[in-house]
């Protein structure tokens, strides 16, 4: 399991609506973002033209979880294999070189438990 070194923000970046997990092309919330919510086993089904793949897949280098309930989980693999990260509700910040360009999939869970309940749906590392 990896925790990222993430920073609480005074609000969410522009565009990044609540209920969200949010992220971009380039650090510092640049290009983008991408927004999604429930889990997502596949990222290269979301496009996203300024990606080499034209696809999100492995193309973000920075999120946001803007959650209410749940924290964030990004995975380096599909289908949530590889790398897990907890990116914890109302945090977010540059991806580090584990997860910078390297993220495939995400799901949902509670990182003070390292568990799921009936909202925030794992897997989980």
């Amino acid at each position: 399991m990896t925790s990222f070194t993430s920073v609480k923000a005074a609000a969410a970046p522009a565009g990044c609506p609540s209920s969200y997990f949010c992220f971009w092309v380039n650090a510092g919330y640049s290009d983008g973002p991408g927004k999604l919510s429930g889990k997502n086993s596949d990222w290269s089904a979301f496009g996203h033209s300024s990606c080499p793949s034209g696809t999100w897949n492995d193309c973000a280098s920075s999120d946001y979880n803007n959650g209410v309930s749940c924290d964030a989980v990004v995975w380096t693999g599909k289908s949530y294999g590889g790398t897990g990260g907890w990116v914890p509700k109302g945090t977010g910040g540059n991806f580090n070189s584990t997860f910078n360009d390297a993220v495939s999939s995400n799901s949902w869970g509670v990182y003070a438990t390292g568990g799921t309940n009936s909202t925030c749906t794992g897997p989980v590392p």
